[in-house]
């Protein structure tokens, strides 16, 4: 098994090669248009993404293969090219700190990358229905056994506070390098707290459920729709609030059927989900004909 540092090293080699696989298929491309001449360089070029974020856009699972947002993407009609920085190796570490902004950043300016077209964000979802989950949930009895009544309000305002800040600094710096650059995210779905891990890890969300006496499963899923419903919420702030920012709304897509685990979905739950971004980019006005 590796140690930290080994697996640290791992990652930064495996996206080094993407970045590198990346910029090779970008020359290429770019060389084709050119020697196809004028009806080359008139044709509508598939879109160039990045992707920042978490376990939605890197689930290595079922193995071997990927079912996340971005491996659905790359097999639609019309595949956009995807630089995809998100890996799952780093689940564990904060949405977008300071070394994800960075590497985003010097990726987004680097012109072998090409120009990208658009970004796509996910992010929020370890912070809010993580491990730390118990710390936003009220004991059932001080809530009257109501789990309307199930969040302590104050605590997730805080955490949904240190949410909007990464967002806007995600969007403030877009903004520098070139604020016509669409942000895409998304808010999840409702994930169900059965007690399903995956691999080892998990369960996320029941555990806490537990610890704060919410035994009843259609109670744990109030809650957790509660919390979820607040960060879509925010999400529309913040689209409201920053030009070219769109939050894909993706809650409401997922059944019972489509979760593989608390916090993932299934391969087919990943292609619903991806729908949607599907749908926004093609709605976007400089995306038509392109994806």
């Amino acid at each position: 098994m590796l140690d930290y540092a080994q697996a640290k090293a791992a990652i930064e080699k495996d996206k080094a090669q993407r970045i590198q696989e990346h910029q090779v298929r970008v020359a290429n491309r770019q060389r084709m248009r050119t020697m196809a001449g004028p009806a080359g360089l008139a044709t509508p070029q598939p879109l160039n993404l990045i992707a920042q974020g978490d376990s939605w856009f890197d689930y290595p699972l079922p193995f071997p293969g990927a079912s996340d947002v971005i491996a659905h993407l790359r097999n639609v009609p019309k595949a956009p090219e995807i630089l995809s920085l998100a890996h799952h190796g780093e689940a564990a570490e904060s949405m977008l700190g300071v070394k994800k902004l960075h590497e985003l950043l010097r990726e987004l300016r680097d012109p072998k990358n090409g120009h990208f077209d658009a970004i796509l964000f996910s992010g929020g979802g370890n912070d809010l229905a993580g491990d730390q989950f118990r710390l936003w949930v009220r004991d059932a009895a001080s809530a009257g056994s109501d789990p309307a009544q199930g969040l302590v309000q104050e605590r997730v305002d805080g955490i949904l506070a240190v949410v909007r800040a990464a967002y806007e600094d995600l969007a403030q710096a877009r903004d520098r390098i070139d604020a016509a650059i669409p942000i895409f995210v998304h808010s999840y779905d409702f994930a169900l707290p059965d007690g399903k891990g995956v691999c080892g890890a998990g369960p996320w969300l029941q555990p806490g459920l537990l610890d704060r006496g919410w035994e009843a499963l259609a109670d744990g899923q109030v809650i957790v729709r509660e919390l979820l419903s607040q960060f879509s919420t925010l999400l529309d702030e913040l689209q409201t609030r920053h030009v070219n920012f769109i939050h894909v709304k993706t809650q409401g897509t997922l059944g019972a059927g489509d979760w593989a685990n608390e916090l993932h979905p299934t391969p087919g739950g990943f292609a619903r989900i991806t729908q949607h971004f599907v749908e926004a980019l093609r709605a976007w006005p400089s995306f038509q004909g392109r994806i």
